[in-house]
């Protein structure tokens, strides 16, 4: 008879380890909460069908939204985590009616379904199994004033997900040993019943502390070598305003007119990028809205995207930029716009060109210019 699995995910911690205003659940890597990542492997694992989504005070809402807009929320049930790990689970568990149960912290948001399958076929001849990876360091154990070095070649360190048999549901809701001793569901059983331990085949490291954030984010984005980026963008003609190219001022009777400087290159530039990465447009990140950005010099833009660049593990390899325009002729301010261009990416590959449109159109008519730029990101090495 064909058995029937779920899952509960963990998303109640008090991420008291985790030095952020945010709960490290709700993270932006990659521009998506850390909570994201697993629970759509889960949710669309083909084997398991249903969710328990243990939340807290400080979740809940955001969860909530997430599963609203994105998943079918019939394929999922919200509930309310406790003071401690195994309070969480217990509650989850009273929910669960499905043959086995995989267990998983959200705060690992690396799971694959490599992993998950694995653990799935150890169902067929175990009531319980858990991945883990081996120990490499060397363990000693300091306790009654000794020092004792463990052998580490029967050391195991166990992670998530751990799966459990719907026989094992009622010991887990009323374990014999306290919640303190409950560092997984696993040691409950482990004197008791054979464990099937599945070795991890990738990094499934834990979101702990904020440094966990960095290799957290290479892994997820290992796959993405090189990302391109592009952006258009036109301003009109403005009297007595400054026209501002590529960081030069360049004299001429009108600037653009705009809620920054204007300064339409800057601008293509710094929207590459974030299209490269997925992060909206300018208007997103910096409102014409707020007047923080009034008459801005738009090498802020840059510099914030960067900020975003560096997080996500990319940098420039190169950027081509074309500005569009019948007057006034850049010949003289083509390089210098390069330059400043180079030291804001940090890239040594800027090309910038100028064009004009024949006289036709609304540039070729004098009524403004417009710019136009190419990015392509390269993944750095972690």
């Amino acid at each position: 008879m064909k058995k029937t699995i779920s899952a509960i995910i963990l998303m109640a911690g008090s991420s008291t380890r985790f030095v952020d205003d945010n709960n490290k659940l709700s993270y932006q890597i990659i521009n998506r909460p850390v909570f994201t990542y697993s629970l759509e492997t889960f949710y669309n694992h083909e084997k398991i069908e249903h969710l328990y989504l243990v939340v807290s005070s400080t979740t809940i809402n955001e969860v909530e939204e997430y599963v609203k807009e994105n998943l079918n929320s019939s394929k999922i049930t919200i509930v309310m985590g406790g003071l401690t790990r195994a309070q969480s689970v217990r509650n989850a568990v009273k929910e669960v009616k499905e043959d086995f149960v995989l267990i998983h912290d959200a705060a690992r948001p690396l799971v694959n379904k490599v992993d998950i399958d694995n653990l799935i076929n150890q169902m067929d001849t175990h009531l319980l199994g858990t991945l883990y990876h081996p120990i490499y360091d060397t363990v000693k154990d300091t306790s009654n004033n000794k020092v004792v070095t463990l052998d580490r070649q029967n050391l195991k360190a166990t992670t998530t997900p751990q799966f459990f048999s719907k026989k094992l549901y009622e010991k887990i809701i009323n374990p014999n040993i306290s919640d303190d001793k409950i560092t997984d569901e696993i040691s409950i059983f482990e004197k008791d019943y054979q464990v099937a331990f599945v070795l991890e085949t990738s990094n499934n490291r834990k979101v702990t502390t904020k440094s966990d954030i960095d290799e957290i984010t290479y892994y997820l984005n290992k796959d993405e070598n090189y990302l391109i980026g592009h952006s258009f963008d036109f301003h009109p003609f403005e009297e007595n305003r400054k026209l501002i190219l590529g960081g030069v001022e360049i004299p001429y009777p009108k600037g653009l007119a705009g809620h920054s400087d204007a300064d339409v290159v800057y601008h293509v530039v710094a929207e590459s990028i974030m299209g490269a990465l997925g992060i909206g447009d300018l208007g997103t990140l910096f409102p014409d809205t707020d007047n923080k950005y009034l008459n801005m010099n738009s090498a802020y833009f840059i510099k914030e995207v960067m900020k975003h660049l560096e997080q996500s593990f990319y940098r420039v390899e190169n950027i081509d930029v074309i500005i569009y325009l019948e007057k006034p002729n850049l010949k003289n301010y083509k390089i210098q716009m390069a330059k400043n261009i180079k030291e804001l990416i940090n890239c040594n590959y800027v090309n910038v060109k100028a064009t004009t449109l024949e006289k036709k159109g609304l540039i070729g008519n004098g009524f403004g210019i417009a710019s136009e730029a190419v990015v392509l990101l390269k993944k750095l090495k972690y």
